[in-house]
C-alpha cells in the first residue's frame, strides 16, 4: 500500500533564493578549462620548479607565414592537452615553433623545452585529464566556501531542510519516525536516545538494465521503523516528496513498477554516521561513476565534452527540478525566454540567471527604485510645466490632462515654383500632433499664422484652449532651460542626492552591463573575450584587470589632432581592451547610443571604423565639444582641419597626419567615471537648442540609453522595445507578479528570482544516463589504466566532516587504532614529504592530538593503519599549516584496487621524473668523479663523495618500491635502474679509491685497506739476510706486496738486530716503493759525499698489529 503525502510549499522568494544559493555554489565547480592548466603545471613543474603558477600560462607559439611578414599562432598547452585526450593526432609543428610561459608578451620568451619533448609529455599526461577533473570535482565539493562550509555540507543541510519541509503534513507515528532521523541523523546517537528499535534510515540503490548495459541508479532516502507489529516505511526524494508504504516489500515492488517492470537488483546502504552527509556523498559518487563512463572518442570537440561534463555535474543532474508548488508559473516563464537564451548552453543560461537573480537582489535592496528616481522624464516634466503655464492664465486648466491635447496644423503643400504659377490651385495638407511632443520641439513646431485646430480627448477643445494659448504656454514653460536646470540641481549640485543617484546607477550598472554583454555574445555580436573584458571592468572597478593573461584597462575616448596636441575628449564614450594597444579586441562602450557595446578587432580597427562616414562617426562627432567638432568633421579624422600658417604664398602646407586615438587609461573608478560622463551627457543634450529633423528631443533622450537604468520602472513605448531581452519581457514578467502584494517591487523581484530558477533548471535530469564503467583508451606511458573498481570504491568517506564532533561509532573505530606509547617511537623526520612523522627501522608513526598511531606512507598521502593488521586502514592524515599531522575529515578520492588516483599519479610521475633526472646525471657524476680523483688529498674522500652521490638513488628506489607495493603501475624497471646505479656509483667510488691508493706512497692504512678489499697479496722474499756491511747488527726480512695481477706494488722491510731474533721482535719495519726498494741510508750518504742533492726516501711505518695481521707467520 502506498499513499503520497502533501508537500509543504515554499514561497516564491524562499524557493528561488534557496535554489540560487546552491546554484551560486555549483557555478564555481571546475571545468575542463579550469582543470587543464593545473595539469599543465603538474606536467612542467618538475622541469621548471621555480616557475610556479606561471606554468599554467604555457603555450605553443607557431609561426604562420603571411606574405612578407610572419604572424604567430598561439596555442595554450591546456588546450593541446584536452585535444590530445580526445584523440587528436600529434601536431606537425612548423620550423621555428617553441614553448613560452608569456604568450601575451610582445616578444614571448622561449622556454628550453623542445617541441618533441612537449609532444612526449602530452602523450604521457593527456590520459590523466578526466582523473584530474574528478579530483578537481572532489576538491570543489570538499573546499569551504561561504561561511567556511563546503558545497557537499551545504547540500546535506539542504536535504535535511527539504525533508523537514516535506514532512510538514505528517502526523503521529510517521512524523515521529522522520523527526527522529532529522534530530539524530547519526545511528548510534539515535539508538542511544530511542533504543535499538529506533527508526532506521538507509539509501536504496536500484540497478536496472533498461537500455542495454547502462545502469540506472535511483538514490533517495528510506526511513523505516516498527510501531508494535506495524511497519512504517517512508520514501523521500526531491522528485516526488514523501510516500508511505506498509512494508519494505511494498516499497521494493513500487520501485520495480517505477522502473517499467524491468528486473532490478535492490540494495541498500545503511551508514552508521550522518545519514544526510551519506546521501549527499552518494550523489557525488554517481557523478564520478558517470564521468568514469565517458569515452573520449564520443566527442567531436572539447566544447562537446565540456558541455556534457557541465550537465553531469550540475544541479540538474543531482536532483532535477524542484517540486516547488510553482511549476505552472515557472513553465510560463520558460515559454517567455528568447530563442537565443532558450538554446544557450547550461553554463550561459546559468550565468544569465545569476545576473537576473542579482538584478532581483538590487531591485529588492533599493525598494524598486532605479537611476533617475525622483527625477521625471522629459515628457512628464514637459506635461507638468505646460499645465502649470496654462493654469496660471486659465484656471480651468487645473483639471486638464495635457497629454490628451492634440493640434492639427493645416499647411499649403505646393512647392515654391507651383506658388508662382497663379493658375494652379493651392493644395493643403493637415497633420495631427501630440501637444507635448510639439512642445519638445520648442516654438519651431508652432508657426505663426498657421491654420490650427485644437482637440481635447478627440473632441473640439474648449474656447480658452486656443492655438495661441498653447503656443504661449510653450514659451512660458521654457522646457529647454528648466529641465536641464532640474538635472543639474539633482545630479550635480545637491551632493546627497548625487551620491544616492550614483549608488543606484552603479548597483544596476554592475549587473546590467555584463548582462547586456552576454546577450550580445549569445546573439554573436560580441566575442566571449570581449564579454569577459566588459565583465571584468565592472566587477573589478579600479586599475588594471587581468583577463586570459592580458592586462585590461578602460580608456576615455579622446583624439589627438596632431602629435603633442591636447586630447579632445568624446563625451560619454569609453574603450575597454588590453593595455597593449597592439592586442585586441577593443570594446567601445557608449551609454549615449542605442547600441551600447561595439567590438573591434584592434585599436587600429576602431580608428578605421570611426574614420568612415556613418552612424558611428556621427555619434563620435556629436560627443565632441562644439568648439572642436569642426576639426574632425568632413573627413577630419583622416586629415584634421588645422590652422596652418606659411611664410610664402608659394609654400604649400604639409598634409596633416590622421588624428590618433589617445591611449591614456582611466585612473579612477570606471563606474564613477561613467556616472559623471553620463550626467554630463544628459545635461548637455537637454541644453541643446535644436534637434535634427529626423528625431524629436525626446527621441534624443531615449537614445542616451537611460532605459538601461530605468528598466524596472514603468517603461515608455517606442524605441525601448529593442533594448535588451528583459525590456522585451518586462510586460509579461509584470503580468506574472502578485497583483495583491503590498509592495509591487517585492512581487516583481520574486518573479525575477523565479526566472533565475528557470534558467538554472531547464533540462531533464540526467539520472541514469551515465553508462557502465568500461575500459578507456590507453595512450602511451599512461598511468591510468582500465578502471577495475567503481567510483564507489574510490571515494573515501568514513569519517565525519570538519567542525562536527566525532560520532559514537567513529570514536569506537578510532580507539582501535591508537597505540599505548609513553614516548616517541623513533626518530622525528625533519624534512621532506613525511616531515613530522616518526621512523623506527622501516615503520612510521604519527602523533595526532596527543595520541599515537602507526601510519603507512602512500602515494595518496599518509593513512593510519592497524599495528597488528597493517592491511586494515583508518582515516587519512593531512599536515596543517603549522606542520602537525591531523585527521583529514572530509572527502578523498583514491584509486581503485591496485590503481592510482590522480593525486597518486602526479606523485608517482614526480618521483619517476626525479628518478629519470637522477639517472641522466650519472655520466656527469662519473666524469666529475674522475676529475675530482686527481685533486683529492685522501683517496677515501673520493669513495665517500660517490657514496653520498649514490644515496639519493638508493633512497628514491626504496621510496618508490615502498609506495607502489602491490600496484600494477609500479615502475619496476626504473626501481631496478636506481638500485643498480646506486651500486655502480658505490663500486666506482671504491674502484677510484683503490686506484688512487695504489698510486700514492704506501702506508699502513693503505695496505690494510687494500688487503680488506682483497686487492693485494703479500709474499716473503727469501730468507733473512745481513745488510749491515759485516757489522752483524742489521738483518732484513723482505716482503713483496703484489696486486691482483701478481705485479709488484710495494715492498715491506722488517729490520732485526740478529739473524735469529724472533720475527715479531723486529727493531723497525716500513713500506717502500718499487723504485726505492734498494735505496737506503748508505745511498743517501753517497749522494751527500758526492755533493749531489740527497733524495728523500719514503719509509711508511708498519706497526705490530698490521705486521702480525699481514706479514708475520701465525707462529710469530
Amino acid at each position: 500500500m502506498t499513499s503520497p503525502l502533501a508537500r509543504a510549499v515554499l514561497s516564491e522568494s524562499e524557493q528561488a533564493e534557496r535554489v540560487y544559493t546552491l546554484s551560486d555554489y555549483f557555478a564555481q565547480r571546475p571545468t575542463l578549462e579550469s582543470v587543464a592548466p593545473g595539469l599543465v603545471r603538474d606536467m612542467l613543474e618538475d622541469h621548471y620548479p621555480a616557475q610556479g603558477e606561471r606554468l599554467t600560462h604555457a603555450a605553443l607559439i607557431e609561426p604562420e607565414p603571411c606574405g612578407i611578414q610572419v604572424e604567430y599562432r598561439v596555442l595554450t598547452l591546456a588546450h593541446l592537452l584536452i585535444e590530445r585526450f580526445l584523440g587528436e593526432e600529434k601536431r606537425i609543428c612548423p620550423a621555428g615553433s617553441y614553448v613560452t610561459l608569456y604568450p601575451g608578451a610582445e616578444h614571448p620568451e622561449q622556454l628550453s623545452l623542445s617541441v618533441e619533448m612537449l609532444d612526449t609529455l602530452l602523450d604521457e599526461w593527456a590520459p590523466l585529464l578526466l582523473e584530474a577533473y574528478k579530483q578537481g570535482l572532489v576538491d570543489f565539493w570538499n573546499s569551504p566556501l561561504a561561511g567556511d562550509v563546503a558545497p557537499w555540507q551545504r547540500l546535506s543541510e539542504f536535504f535535511a531542510a527539504q525533508l523537514r519541509l516535506a514532512c510538514a503534513a505528517l502526523s503521529g507515528d510517521e512524523l515521529a519516525g522522520v523527526s527522529a532521523v532529522l534530530d539524530y541523523p547519526d545511528l548510534k546517537a539515535r539508538e542511544a536516545k530511542f533504543g535499538s528499535d529506533c527508526a532506521q534510515a538507509y539509501i536504496p540503490i536500484i540497478d536496472s538494465r533498461i537500455k542495454g548495459p547502462e545502469p540506472l541508479r535511483i538514490q533517495a532516502l528510506v526511513i523505516s521503523h516498527w510501531v508494535g507489529k506495524r511497519q512504517i516505511v517512508l520514501l523521500y526524494s526531491l522528485f516526488g516528496g514523501i510516500e508511505t508504504f506498509d512494508s519494505t516489500r511494498a516499497l521494493e515492488e513500487s520501485l520495480s513498477v517505477t522502473l517499467s517492470g524491468e528486473d532490478s537488483g535492490f540494495r541498500s546502504y545503511s551508514p552508521d554516521h550522518h545519514i544526510f552527509d551519506a546521501l549527499t556523498v552518494s550523489l557525488l559518487v554517481r557523478q564520478l561513476e558517470a564521468i568514469d563512463a565517458i569515452k573520449p572518442s564520443d566527442y567531436r570537440d572539447p566544447e562537446a565534452l565540456e558541455q556534457h561534463l557541465r550537465e553531469l555535474t550540475g544541479l540538474q543532474a543531482l536532483f532535477g527540478a524542484f517540486r516547488s508548488g510553482h511549476e505552472a508559473k515557472l513553465a510560463s516563464l520558460d515559454d517567455l525566454l528568447p530563442e537565443a537564451l532558450r538554446k544557450a548552453s547550461a553554463a550561459d543560461r546559468t550565468r544569465y540567471g545569476r545576473y537576473v537573480a542579482a538584478l532581483a537582489t538590487v531591485h529588492r535592496g533599493h525598494a524598486g527604485k532605479a537611476f533617475l528616481d525622483g527625477i521625471p522624464d522629459i515628457r512628464t516634466f514637459a506635461g507638468q510645466s505646460l499645465r502649470a503655464s496654462l493654469q496660471a492664465k486659465y484656471p480651468a486648466a487645473a483639471s486638464v490632462s495635457v497629454s490628451d491635447i492634440s493640434v492639427t496644423l493645416t499647411r499649403i503643400a505646393n512647392s515654391p515654383s507651383e506658388m508662382v504659377d497663379s493658375a494652379l490651385d493651392a493644395r493643403y495638407e493637415s497633420q495631427a500632433q501630440d501637444y507635448v511632443a510639439m512642445a519638445l520641439k520648442n516654438l519651431e513646431a508652432f508657426p505663426l499664422g498657421a491654420l490650427a485646430q485644437v482637440h481635447y480627448q478627440g473632441r473640439t477643445a474648449p474656447p480658452w484652449m486656443s492655438y495661441d494659448a498653447l503656443r504661449t504656454a510653450v514659451s512660458d514653460a521654457d522646457i529647454g532651460r528648466t529641465y536641464p536646470e532640474l538635472l543639474r540641481q539633482k545630479l550635480q549640485r545637491d551632493q546627497a542626492e548625487r551620491a544616492r543617484q550614483e549608488g543606484l546607477f552603479t548597483d544596476y550598472l554592475r549587473v546590467l552591463l555584463p548582462m547586456w554583454a552576454l546577450e550580445l555574445r549569445l546573439e554573436r555580436k560580441l566575442t566571449e573575450t570581449a564579454r569577459l573584458y566588459v565583465e571584468a571592468v565592472v566587477t573589478r572597478d579600479v586599475g588594471v584587470r587581468e583577463v586570459l593573461g592580458q592586462p585590461i584597462v578602460v580608456r576615455p575616448m579622446a583624439f589627438l589632432a596632431h602629435p603633442g596636441a591636447t586630447a579632445d575628449r568624446v563625451r560619454n564614450m569609453f574603450v575597454i581592451g588590453p593595455q597593449a594597444t597592439a592586442q585586441g579586441p577593443q570594446v567601445l562602450c557608449r551609454p549615449s547610443a542605442r547600441v551600447l557595446l561595439l567590438e573591434f578587432p584592434s585599436w587600429a580597427g576602431l580608428l578605421t571604423a570611426i574614420q568612415q562616414e556613418g552612424p558611428l562617426q556621427q555619434s563620435v562627432l556629436d560627443g565632441l565639444d562644439s568648439a572642436r567638432r569642426s576639426t574632425y568633421e568632413d573627413g577630419g579624422f583622416k586629415e584634421p582641419h588645422l590652422t596652418r600658417v606659411t611664410n610664402s604664398d608659394w609654400n604649400i602646407p604639409d598634409t596633416p597626419e590622421p588624428a590618433a586615438l589617445d591611449t591614456t587609461p582611466l585612473s579612477g573608478s570606471f563606474c564613477a567615471a561613467l556616472f559623471a560622463a553620463s550626467v554630463e551627457a544628459l545635461i548637455a543634450q537637454a541644453e541643446a537648442d535644436s534637434v535634427s529633423n529626423a528625431e524629436d528631443r525626446w527621441s534624443r533622450f531615449v537614445d542616451l540609453g537611460w532605459a538601461l537604468f530605468g528598466l524596472l520602472q514603468p517603461l515608455l513605448p517606442g524605441p525601448l522595445a529593442g533594448f535588451g531581452w528583459l525590456v522585451q519581457l518586462l510586460s509579461s514578467l509584470k503580468a506574472l507578479a502578485d497583483s495583491h502584494a503590498s509592495h509591487p517591487w517585492v512581487a516583481f523581484a520574486d518573479v525575477l528570482l523565479n526566472l533565475a530558477v528557470v534558467l538554472v533548471y531547464h533540462r531533464r535530469p540526467l539520472i541514469g544516463q551515465a553508462g557502465a564503467v568500461g575500459p578507456r583508451p590507453v595512450l602511451s606511458n599512461a598511468v591510468i589504466k582500465e578502471p577495475v573498481a567503481s567510483a564507489t570504491n574510490q571515494l573515501v568517506f568514513a569519517w565525519t566532516r570538519p567542525g562536527r564532533q566525532f560520532t559514537a561509532s567513529e570514536l569506537v573505530r578510532l580507539e582501535k587504532f591508537k597505540l599505548s606509547l609513553s614516548e616517541a617511537p623513533g626518530t622525528l623526520l625533519e624534512s621532506g614529504d613525511w616531515k613530522g612523522l616518526y621512523r623506527r627501522d622501516k615503520l612510521f608513526y604519527a602523533r595526532v592530538d596527543d595520541a599515537w598511531f602507526r601510519v603507512s606512507r602512500k602515494l595518496d598521502g599518509v593513512v593510519i593503519i592497524d599495528d597488528l593488521h597493517p592491511a586494515r586502514q583508518g582515516p587519512w592524515l593531512r599536515r596543517d599549516s603549522s606542520g602537525l599531522w591531523q585527521l583529514d575529515r572530509g572527502l578523498r578520492l583514491l584509486g581503485g584496487v591496485g590503481e592510482l588516483s590522480v593525486r597518486a599519479a602526479k606523485k608517482l610521475k614526480s618521483l619517476e621524473k626525479k628518478a629519470r633526472d637522477l639517472l641522466e646525471s650519472v655520466p656527469t657524476l662519473l666524469a666529475d668523479a674522475e676529475r675530482s680523483a686527481s685533486l683529492v688529498q685522501v683517496p677515501r674522500d673520493i669513495e665517500d663523495m660517490l657514496g653520498m652521490k649514490a644515496q639519493p638513488f638508493s633512497a628514491l628506489g626504496r621510496e618508490l618500491r615502498d609506495l607502489t607495493q602491490g600496484l600494477s603501475q609500479s615502475p619496476r624497471f626504473l626501481i631496478a635502474d636506481l638500485e643498480q646505479t646506486a651500486s655502480t656509483l658505490n663500486k666506482k667510488g671504491l674502484s677510484l679509491r683503490v686506484n688512487l691508493t695504489k698510486k700514492r706512497l704506501p702506508s699502513a692504512a693503505a695496505v690494510e685497506f687494500l688487503a680488506q678489499e682483497e686487492q693485494i697479496t703479500v709474499h716473503k722474499l727469501g730468507e733473512r739476510r745481513d745488510i749491515s756491511g759485516g757489522k752483524g747488527n742489521d738483518f732484513l726480512d723482505e716482503y713483496e706486496i703484489r696486486d691482483r695481477q701478481g705485479r709488484p706494488l710495494w715492498y715491506a722491510h722488517f729490520h732485526y738486530l740478529s739473524a735469529t731474533t724472533p720475527a715479531a721482535r723486529f727493531s723497525k719495519a716500513h713500506l717502500k716503493t718499487r723504485e726505492q726498494r734498494f735505496k737506503g741510508l748508505s745511498f743517501q750518504r753517497a749522494q751527500e759525499s758526492a755533493g749531489s742533492k740527497v733524495d728523500a726516501i719514503w719509509r711508511g711505518d708498519i706497526g705490530p698489529k698490521l705486521a702480525a695481521a699481514l706479514f708475520l707467520p701465525p707462529s710469530a
